[in-house]
């Protein structure tokens, strides 16, 4: 998240970007971000539903305005910081 240099978990909503019938469909899924994920790491969210969600090995990370980018090899992903 844009300024966000702490390791302190951020209550945040998830969304999976385009479509893509081998995953599981993510719009505004609210969970938790124990860390902002670095190139070659794996994007690792404990979702509200109790699941742990965790993806291929990152490629890319980004800001867009308030919003964090996390691209993998399979898929983009855009969290939103929850208020």
């Amino acid at each position: 998240m844009e300024g966000s240099t702490s390791n302190r978990p951020q209550k945040i909503f998830i969304s999976r970007v385009g479509t893509d019938p081998e995953h599981e469909r993510l719009q505004r899924a609210p969970g938790l971000l124990m860390f902002v994920p670095a190139t070659g790491d794996r994007l690792r969210i404990f979702l509200d539903s109790g699941k742990l969600m965790q993806t291929s090995p990152v490629t890319r990370v980004a800001n867009d305005g308030s919003d964090l980018v996390v691209e993998t090899r399979n898929s983009r992903y855009r969290l939103q910081r929850a208020a």
